[in-house]
């Protein structure tokens, strides 16, 4: 893939290459602009990248996507990508095991296998898990015609959205369920999405889990940088370019608008439109400049808070994983109190390894053995934990690597005794690959405040826009494509509804 860019001037630049900057170049070039696309890295897809080691493919932090078939809003994006059945995607037969000191338990992808795991494990609480699912399906539902439609006045009008969009999702499970354990243990997926249910939207919760079970999960074959892989070559089908291993090391601007970019091969490129799908920050105060953008923008934008950053253990094992009680996503706690676990994660710059609380463990060659030799598995033991530990993180990496290790054999016994390749990325590797400011791994910390004052795709610079996990609609796959085909929208000033 070329290095350098063929001509002096384009319709539109696109800064990264993660899904958000992707799936813009599709949008834009399919309406007939000329697209170029930089990335500093050597690989398309931000953290949709993968890599290869001892013959075992990673995924760096995909791990599942949502509706990526039958009519789900993953797989209606694609279709507006052109790259509607083109993709190998695997479905997922449970969403995921959890496993707690005094239980474990799997749950399966349906609304009625959900509903019949909780029930069975607080038969107490049954009736009132029904009640809560069937509220949370009509907040999906809801959520959804807000999605397609995009017209603020259809929040108003609905009257479920209505009821919970002030409220947190904690409170919202526990208006249906009283027991306290059980609240904790309906939310076991919350470390998906960074921010812990007593701070995260009832909304985006609600939504966000549903589409697991009213869409189905599912896993791309030979790993998610086809994902990637498959919009590059997109883009190189309708006329664009994607440049790797370059970087828009400043952003021209003349008074208020865009004018082009300065790469670090050279060349400065001319472009009316330029779209970051990259850190917001680092945007503003390293490649345009604090001095372009309003005091009113640059203090709106102080406000918000990053999201929390992961440290990741990748294992190439002897294994035989399939013969153990494992999920594709399987999750160990070691207390269901969410606001306990965060909390101590977010301090483990005072604890030190002794406050991990919990891990996630993928084996994503429970559904696709192309990513490991024969008889072997890939696994990666993922956790939450702050960019800042006191400490540089290359001083520290072998005593995270070995706690993570040591805790999942509690879900895999004498994992340390079958490792065939290991390796591990912290804070420090997520910043140097996506180059977002403390590793943040969704952006903007994904809370209730924040999902709704995220800053918009324009900016106060005429021709500069936004897309990606620094925008609405989010962090996440299918997020950052909807944030994508929503710029197509304010680009083109036409409506045009998922």
């Amino acid at each position: 893939m070329a290095k350098r860019p063929k001509k002096d001037k384009y319709d539109v630049i696109v800064v990264g290459s993660g899904m958000g900057g992707l799936g813009a170049a599709v949008f834009l070039a399919q309406e007939g602009y000329s697209v170029l696309v930089v990335e500093r890295h050597n690989r398309a897809g931000g953290y949709a990248h993968s890599f290869r080691r001892k013959k075992y493919t990673f995924d760096s932090a995909v791990r599942i996507v949502a509706g990526a078939k039958e009519e789900g809003l993953l797989y209606e994006l694609l279709k507006k990508a052109g790259l509607g059945d083109k993709l190998d995607f695997q479905r997922i037969d449970e969403i995921f095991s959890v496993y707690y000191p005094d239980q474990n338990f799997t749950v399966p992808r349906t609304t009625q296998g959900l509903v019949e795991t909780y029930s069975r494990i607080f038969p107490h609480e049954k009736e009132n898990i029904r009640r809560l699912v069937s509220e949370m399906e009509k907040l999906y539902i809801a959520t959804m015609e807000l999605l397609q439609s995009r017209d603020p006045m259809k929040m108003l009008s609905n009257e479920t959205i209505m009821r919970y969009r002030t409220m947190t999702f904690h409170d919202m499970v526990a208006s249906f369920i009283k027991d306290p354990k059980a609240v904790y243990a309906f939310s076991a997926l919350w470390v998906y999405y960074g921010t812990p249910p007593t701070k995260g939207s009832a909304m985006f919760f609600a939504y966000a889990l549903m589409s697991y079970f009213k869409e189905d999960i599912y896993y791309l074959k030979g790993s998610f940088q086809n994902l990637a892989d498959a919009f590059v070559d997109r883009v190189h089908e309708l006329g664009g370019e994607v440049c790797l291993r370059n970087e828009v090391k400043r952003i021209e601007v003349e008074g208020k608008r865009v004018k082009g970019v300065h790469l670090s091969t050279g060349e400065y490129v001319e472009a009316p439109i330029v779209v970051c799908n990259g850190d917001l920050t680092k945007m503003m105060h390293e490649l345009v400049g604090e001095e372009f953008f309003s005091a009113r923008y640059k203090k709106r934008i102080s406000r918000l808070s990053y999201s929390i950053s992961a440290f990741e253990v990748f294992l190439g094992v002897d294994y035989p994983l399939e013969e153990l009680d494992l999920a594709h996503e399987t999750f160990l706690y070691t207390d269901y109190n969410y606001d306990e676990f965060f909390n101590k994660h977010q301090n483990l710059k005072e604890l030190g390894v002794d406050g991990i609380s919990g891990i996630g463990i993928t084996t994503p060659t429970l559904v696709d053995k192309t990513l490991a030799p024969e008889g072997k598995h890939t696994s990666v033991i993922t956790t939450l934990v702050p960019y800042d530990i006191g400490t540089d993180w290359k001083d520290v990496k072998d005593q995270y690597q070995d706690k993570l290790i040591n805790m999942a054999e509690a879900v895999i016994p004498n994992l340390s005794k079958h490792i065939d390749f290991v390796e591990s990325g912290s804070p420090t590797t997520m910043e140097r690959y996506t180059n977002n400011s403390n590793g943040a791994i969704y952006g903007w910390e994904q809370n209730m405040q924040q999902m709704t004052a995220r800053p918009q795709h324009e900016t106060p610079i005429e021709g500069l826009y936004l897309s990606g996990q620094w925008t609405d609609a989010g962090g996440g796959v299918v997020s950052v494509l909807l944030s994508s085909y929503k710029l197509l929208e304010k680009l083109t000033k036409t409506k045009v509804g998922v």
